[in-house]
């Protein structure tokens, strides 16, 4: 009786879901990201950066002993795997790129690298915000030069001109000039972090939000409270003073800063909150050098990016730019989508000259950008730089007679010889309808069509089915479809390849 109770037991179905945070990606959604992917490796290996992969699991230590500031570290998804070893999915790329430049002491420097891979984040998920995504880092590590910033940075722009984006803008700073800013005006050495994340804010959450949120705090659109750091009034009024020439565009804060080095305001000594900053900080000489560097490093990048054929629209300075890693050690960037500019920072990055050194006791300058993939693939959708096509296959081989199944393999053979990519129907049905309907939904956009005739006549029939696919839709047979026009043409086997390859250049320039 117990058999067969066991016999008549039915599996348990398993729902098939994905994990909250998580998703697929469609072949639709793959294949343009591979398109814009293919498009940065282009470029950045034309630039002399080789390809590197690394584990996604690190060492806990790996991951959590830089400054990468609290919020960053709250993400992270550790766990202890075999062994006893506390370990952790990589959260971005950078720290394990530091780690393998340690642990090769060989490696000849500088090291110029790009990578693509996924990371993991225990972030909040919500629309377009998933706990595993995929990154785009290139870096070079082993140089104090500011052409390897600035070359970077003209990486970037080329990339972006070669993906068809008009309206783009490269906004880079330096660290060095708010470090020594906050030394100057009196900000202590561990509060200077959190300022800088705070400052960060500015594009999204503006100058009002970052001056409640650098004193006694705010509220959010959603009511959240957000605790302020606490600073003092005189610090404040610095503060946004300073912020305020950047978001003025009536004033210009390199200048004011060139003003700073030289000692000498460049502007008539009025009661202007430009010259109450400029007398607060000529009072001091802590931070100042720092400034300084800062300033010269800015300059430098800026001549080179002029001599790399970067236009200037293209690539500005603006000093509110800080990133919110606390590992930035010099110059930082971000690139933004002018037409887009809800999309935030789409490429970003900068120097990071102490992160190796954690491993190996002794400085060894780097500097990188990441781009988040999946959140720029997204935008390039929306301006329509970038197909999102549903299948890789090109053409659709049909098929009308098994008997004639070896010829069909043979044109389907000629046709992959080619380079064309290219399936062969494998269905159950010999309907024509039923073949030009999967064709289709599947998004294949050319069909070879072998029936009796062309068999004999030694010719096919190449098909046009974006053209061809409003009639389609309304055909009841084969012999209806084939008198359609515009849409077909009935060729010799010797010209079918130089016609599929015109046809298909046609309809990948729609």
């Amino acid at each position: 009786m117990s058999k067969n109770k066991d016999k008549s037991k039915k599996p348990k179905k398993i729902r098939p879901e994905v994990l909250k945070g998580f998703r697929d990606y469609p072949p639709s959604d793959e294949i343009a990201r591979q398109k814009m992917v293919a498009v940065f490796r282009s470029v950045f290996e034309s630039f002399g950066f080789s390809p590197l992969q690394t584990p996604s699991l690190e060492k806990i230590e790996t991951l959590k002993g830089a400054d990468y500031g609290a919020d960053n570290l709250a993400t992270i998804f550790s766990f202890v795997g075999p062994e006893k070893v506390d370990m952790a999915l990589r959260f971005e790329l950078t720290a394990s790129l530091a780690r393998y430049v340690a642990g090769n002491g060989e490696l000849t420097l500088p090291f110029r690298r790009y990578q693509i891979g996924p990371v993991w984040r225990v972030d909040k998920p919500g629309p377009g915000r998933f706990r595993e995504f995929t990154q785009f880092d290139i870096d070079s590590v082993g140089t104090e030069s500011m052409l390897a910033d600035a070359e970077i940075m003209a990486a970037i722009s080329k990339s972006f001109d070669k993906l068809g984006i008009e309206n783009y803008k490269i906004k880079y700073s330096n660290r060095k000039i708010l470090n020594g800013l906050a030394k100057m005006i009196g900000i202590p050495d561990d509060k200077a972090p959190d300022v800088f994340r705070v400052i960060d804010k500015l594009d999204k959450q503006g100058i009002e939000a970052v001056k409640l949120e650098l004193g006694p705090g705010r509220t959010d659109k959603s009511g959240d409270k957000i605790p302020g750091l606490g600073l003092d009034e005189n610090h404040i009024t610095h503060i946004v003073n300073f912020l305020s020439l950047e978001v003025d565009p009536e004033k210009n804060a390199l200048q004011f800063i060139s003003s700073v080095v030289a000692r000498k305001m460049s502007d008539d000594p009025d009661r202007s909150a430009s010259f109450e900053l400029f007398s607060a900080l000529n009072s001091s000489e802590d931070g100042r050098e720092e400034l300084k560097s800062g300033y010269d490093e800015l300059i430098e990048i800026n001549n080179y990016l002029k001599n790399l054929g970067v236009p200037d629209e293209k690539a500005q300075i603006d000093l509110t730019i800080v990133r919110g890693l606390g590992y930035y050690t010099g110059p930082v960037f971000e690139t933004i989508l002018t037409d887009l500019p809800d999309y935030g920072s789409v490429f970003a990055g900068g120097r990071y000259d102490g992160l190796v050194e954690r491993f190996t006791g002794k400085k060894i300058p780097a500097v990188g950008a990441s781009a988040g993939v999946d959140r720029l693939l997204a935008a390039l959708i929306k301006m329509g730089k970038i197909k999102a096509d549903p299948t890789v296959s090109q053409v659709l081989v049909t098929v009308m007679d098994k008997e004639q199944t070896s010829e069909y393999i043979s044109i389907l053979n000629e046709i992959r010889d080619a380079g064309i990519k290219a399936e062969i129907f494998l269905g159950q049905t010999k309907s024509f309808t039923k073949q030009m309907k999967y064709a289709d939904r599947v998004g294949i956009p050319v069909a070879v069509i072998l029936g009796s005739d062309e068999i004999e006549n030694k010719t096919v029939t190449i098909k046009n089915l974006i053209a061809g696919g409003e009639q389609a839709k309304d055909v009841a047979d084969r012999e209806e479809w084939l008198k359609a026009e515009n849409i077909q043409v009935t060729i010799s086997r010797s010209e079918m390849i130089t016609n599929l390859k015109t046809l298909l250049s046609k309809i990948e320039n729609l």
